[in-house]
């Protein structure tokens, strides 16, 4: 599409119109003239190198983001010109509900930990943790135990569980959390809850509010989410000490915590007042037939217009506008620490970068008394995170979906970024690389022996205005740290096996040291293994193909793989899938070359899942990994199953939600693999009460094995069961969570170029 001539077109439209308007009292608009030539051309595309380049001005910053928003929001004009329309949501934030900060605690008794004389808590060995993907690397959930207490986020309230003796239990406080509380990380005495605070619940006619350029109404946010640390001494469990809170505009991603210090990651895409994706149709526009030339003129008019309105929003925009801030919450108020002050390298971008969103990594010592932060910020699209003990690695798309209109034939890359984190609250950038394809989630991402690998599936199935795009397949690369001309380190691709499972993406990934599984499905679910031992010539060993699919994979050791994932929707043919159901597997790879399936067990929270009246079952161990349990000292499977019916009574216009709400223990034997229902601990009595008025998440969401016991965590309560006999020994009775809507706040008129 490039410029048209007016007059062709107006010619047949009056001619078509001259014999049809009489009497008829319709307004037909006019074209204003002729469209400069190349106005339509959309984004210019250069292809470069993914290394970061940090920005030595702030000139340099700001010319690169105001660009990389000029194009994203022409790209969506030119295609509503065309009346190309997306269904996809983009960046959607989540909605999150707030409160009023305020603390409280409930009279308990608080477990010390072990004197010099006895003999300690070993988690691993006493006791099971979260389900990290890394061992040595905690992954930041809203349950944590150090063994002695049970931590438990649960809606507002961070609830603090002693645990005197394995199967007892004791509530020995409750602290009220501002915001909607998310996830925590434990170190020690040290406690880190990270929550999202929705800017709908921070009033505009407030001083931060007007600080963080809330004035007047939703077009003026800056953000949708602001993303919160609050720091917390736990010395004293039965009184809890704040210490500090952080809030970074932005969505929370995720965390990790190494010896103490956390890594937490963030996305931040500013709202910017004024700029629009659509345009304003002249009066009569609609009175054309759909068919009619002058309707794509009119579209184009008006659509260049917007994009002429936009051009001079940016102009207007200060590099402040753009760039995220972090508020500092203090005893005298809330202190602001801008993210630049004519110094912007903190921030950094690959080099053909086209992004105005942000990626940050904020780095925090829990074990400094000061509390003390820094803060490192990628110019780029929404991460994926992976870390050992030594490295972190972050993944984004290399160009957002804009960048492919009109240039179908590029291929879809991801970056790759590398950060050396084995000192103590540092984070060092060490290098990126580029792969073609795109990454399904932390499992296809790993780091061993200083090569990175991941798992990625190429193909143009992401482009959703395409008629015929390329068709999917997988591959597994190898990228080593290599120095270029200019002495920059950069990842490389070493090695690499691909055109597997053409047409199929992949479902679950899992990296073992020098091996490598994936899961890829279509109609069948194949398991590929894959040998990494070479990393320069990586060789897939064998193939299974089995029905259904596995959505997460856990090796119980060298030989045998436990995953968890769908049954098929047909088991006469083992074709399609049954999202209804949850189906454990295992795989004997004692031969990598000839993975065998070595058993399955369909699991269910009621007796007869056929049973029409019984909702779908579904577990969140399904995609949640950290809802997966497993305890190798005895050998059981804990994972969360849930149900409901409504029970209609014909007698009234009225009936009743019938809840179902089970932690099911499967044993497992891992020499061979054979799996068989063990028991169940069931959470239904705390919806199924009175109170017929339940709302909110009914499942059981976290469990721990402690001794001969295990612990079953969800909305409704805790409770600790004995594995022996299945008895419950221990249970507390939780409050619904509630939220509070609004928060207000004092603000202090000091700023801080921080961090």
């Amino acid at each position: 599409m490039r410029t048209k001539s007016l007059v062709a077109i107006l010619l047949v439209s009056l001619m078509l119109l001259s014999g049809c308007m009489s009497g008829v009292d319709e307004i037909i608009p006019e074209p204003t003239g002729e469209l400069p030539d190349g106005w339509d051309d959309g984004a210019k595309r250069t292809i470069a190198s993914p290394q970061l380049i940090q920005f030595q001005t702030c000139e340099e910053l700001e010319q690169s983001l105001k660009l990389a928003i000029e194009n994203e929001y022409t790209t969506q004009i030119l295609q509503a010109v065309e009346e190309i329309y997306r269904y996809n949501f983009l960046r959607s934030e989540d909605v999150f509900m707030e409160d009023s900060a305020e603390m409280a605690t409930d009279g308990g008794t608080s477990v010390d930990m072990p004197s010099s004389n006895s003999q300690p808590r070993e988690e691993g060995t006493d006791y099971s943790g979260t389900n990290n993907q890394e061992q040595g690397v905690d992954e930041a959930d809203f349950v944590k135990t150090d063994g002695y207490n049970i931590y438990y986020l649960n809606g507002q309230i961070l609830n603090i569980f002693a645990v005197p003796e394995f199967g007892e239990l004791s509530l020995t406080s409750k602290t009220r959390i501002e915001g909607t509380p998310m996830a925590m990380l434990l170190s020690e005495d040290s406690l880190v809850v990270i929550s999202s605070v929705n800017s709908w619940n921070i009033p505009r006619e407030s001083e931060i509010g007007l600080a963080m350029g809330w004035d007047d109404g939703y077009s003026n946010w800056r953000v949708n989410t602001l993303t919160k640390f609050t720091a917390f001494d736990i010395s004293n469990k039965s009184d809890i000490v704040e210490q500090r809170e952080l809030f970074i505009e932005g969505r929370y991603s995720t965390a990790r915590e190494v010896d103490g210090t956390v890594r937490a990651v963030t996305q931040s895409w500013m709202n910017i007042n004024g700029l629009t994706t659509w345009f304003d149709l002249p009066d009569g526009y609609w009175n054309l037939d759909r068919d009619d030339p002058l309707r794509l003129v009119l579209r184009q008019e008006a659509g260049y217009q917007s994009i002429l309105k936009n051009a001079e929003v940016l102009e207007d925009l200060e590099l402040s506008d753009i760039l995220p801030r972090v508020f500092e919450k203090t005893d005298s108020g809330i202190i602001t620490h801008e993210m630049s002050d004519n110094d912007c390298r903190d921030f950094s971008a690959s080099e053909d970068g086209y992004s105005h969103g942000f990626t940050s990594i904020f780095t925090l010592d829990l074990l400094s008394e000061d509390f003390d932060f820094e803060a490192d910020h990628i110019v780029g699209n929404n991460p994926l995170v992976y870390a050992s003990k030594d490295v972190m690695v972050i993944t984004d798309t290399a160009w957002d979906w804009w960048w492919f209109w009109g240039a179908d034939e590029l291929d879809t890359m991801t970056n790759i970024h590398t950060f050396d984190i084995s000192n103590p609250g540092t984070t060092l950038y060490t290098g990126s690389g580029r792969v073609e394809g795109t990454i399904l989630n932390q499992f296809s991402i790993s780091e061993f022996e200083g090569v990175v690998r991941v798992a990625v599936t190429t193909g143009q199935w992401a482009r959703w205005w395409m008629e015929d795009p390329e068709p999917m397949v997988s591959h597994v690369v190898t990228l080593g740290r290599q120095v270029d001309d200019s002495g920059n380190q950069i990842l490389s691709e070493i090695g690499r096996v691909g055109d597997i499972a053409p047409n199929e993406t992949i479902w679950s990934a899992r990296f073992v040291e020098d091996r490598a599984y994936i899961v890829t499905f279509e109609n069948m679910d194949p398991l590929w293994t894959i040998d990494l031992s070479d990393p320069t010539n990586p060789v897939i060993m064998g193939e299974l193909h089995v029905p259904g699919v596995s959505t997460y994979i856990h090796p119980l050791s060298d030989d045998m793989l436990l995953t968890i994932g769908m049954g098929p929707a047909n088991e006469e043919t083992g074709l399609g899938l049954d999202w209804s159901s949850t189906r454990l597997s295992t795989f004997d790879v004692s031969n990598f070359s000839d993975p065998q399936l070595a058993q399955t067990l369909t699991v269910s929270p009621v007796n007869d899942p056929e049973d029409s009246r019984w909702s779908w079952a579904y577990s969140e161990a399904s995609y949640e990994h950290k809802a997966f349990q497993y305890w190798a000292p005895k050998g059981l499977l804990a994972i969360p199953q849930a149900t409901y019916s409504y029970d209609y009574d014909s007698n009234s216009y009225w009936g009743r939600y019938t809840f179902v709400s089970k932690l099911i223990l499967t044993s497992v034997n891992e020499t061979s693999g054979s799996l068989e229902y063990y028991g169940e601990v069931n959470h239904s009595a705390f919806y199924n009460g009175d109170d017929s008025g339940w709302w909110g998440e009914t499942s059981i969401r976290r469990s721990i094995f402690m001794g001969d016991y295990i612990y079953a965590i969800s909305s409704g309560g805790v409770t600790a069961t004995n594995l022996t006999s299945l008895e419950q020994s221990a249970a507390i009775e939780l409050d619904k969570p509630t939220y509070d809507y609004y928060t207000y706040y004092d603000y202090v008129e000091e700023e801080d170029s921080g961090k």
